[in-house]
């Protein structure tokens, strides 16, 4: 099943443009740079999502385009709403935006809540539509699937 998102478009400085999606996990609303040059999907630190701690691998160590290492906590976001619809189970990096929100503030007048990166955007098929300011995921659809199975199993008495 394809998914279409809003997106908006936004100028940060005299033709350096960024992506920008709204998500929600938990009861909390936030703005994500819709980033392909990100290996991973990041939650700023200091946005208070909820999440759990991955019990296999806590934390690395990450580069930035820049070549600074930051400690990075890996984590797993039980469930994310994009658009109309509800991704479970996603893997994301917590990480001090303190730099990126910096910029946002200064240019916006806003800040951003992370970065969806390539693991997502990989995993969904994404398709950013510039023109009609979109984007397009692909994701499964477990309760029409559910459905069809019980409405066959309804019908051959399983």
């Amino acid at each position: 099943m394809e998914i279409k998102i809003p997106i908006e478009i936004v100028e940060l400085e005299d033709n350096s443009f960024h992506i920008i999606v709204s998500l929600q996990i938990g009861s909390i609303e936030g703005d994500f740079i819709i980033d392909t040059g990100a290996s991973v999907t990041v939650i700023d630190k200091l946005t208070p999502f909820s999440y759990e701690p991955l019990d296999d691998v806590s934390e690395f160590n990450s580069g930035g385009v820049c070549g600074e290492i930051n400690e990075v906590q890996l984590v797993n976001i039980t469930a994310l709403q994009i658009g109309n619809h509800t991704i479970e189970n996603i893997h994301a990096a917590v990480i001090d935006l303190q730099y990126v929100n910096s910029l946002y503030d200064k240019h916006l007048q806003r800040r951003v809540a992370g970065l969806l990166g390539s693991d997502f955007l990989v995993r969904h098929e994404a398709v950013i539509d510039y023109g009609n300011k979109e984007l397009t995921l692909k994701v499964s659809n477990c309760i029409a699937i559910l459905k069809k199975l019980l409405y066959f199993c309804a019908l051959n008495m399983c």
